[in-house]
């Protein structure tokens, strides 16, 4: 499935309603969710997370492992490594691959997270990525057309 908006690009916020059961504000029938909330994984996928524990959240760190380079203590974690060590059999089982249908819709949802966390990334740090350097390139790649 492939999502894009009116100028061609994927979609970053799409429509994921939450409709809770909220007595003391009627007027407030949804909640929408930001498809790179750490609650949204728990609340889709609940067999797979049993305990409601948050999933992946941006600047999310885990302690220094013998892959991790240099001295460093705390390894920023991203959202494909993240969803990655999921699928990883422990112990001769894993939830989440012996689902059948229900893996495959985890894992596409997954791709739909980490690409759109991918863009967004691009889209707020077009500073720190100094995208004016290759400005040029693009200049001198469009003559050609």
């Amino acid at each position: 499935m492939v999502f894009v908006n009116s100028d061609g690009e994927p979609p970053f916020k799409r429509n994921i309603r939450v409709y809770p059961l909220n007595p003391e504000n009627p007027q407030q029938p949804f909640i929408n969710i930001n498809i790179l909330s750490p609650n949204l994984d728990p609340m889709a996928y609940p067999i797979f997370f049993p305990y409601d524990e948050p999933c992946w959240q941006p600047n999310w760190c885990c302690e220094s492992y013998q892959g991790a380079q240099g001295n460093q203590s705390r390894v920023n974690v991203c959202m494909l490594q993240y969803k990655s060590a999921l699928t990883a059999v422990i112990d001769d089982f894993n939830l989440i691959i012996t689902a059948g249908k229900l893996t495959q819709q985890w894992i596409v949802d997954s791709y739909l997270q980490a690409e759109a966390n991918n863009l967004n990334f691009i889209r707020t740090h077009q500073q720190q990525l100094r995208t004016e350097l290759y400005q040029g390139l693009a200049d001198r790649n469009s003559s050609f057309q």
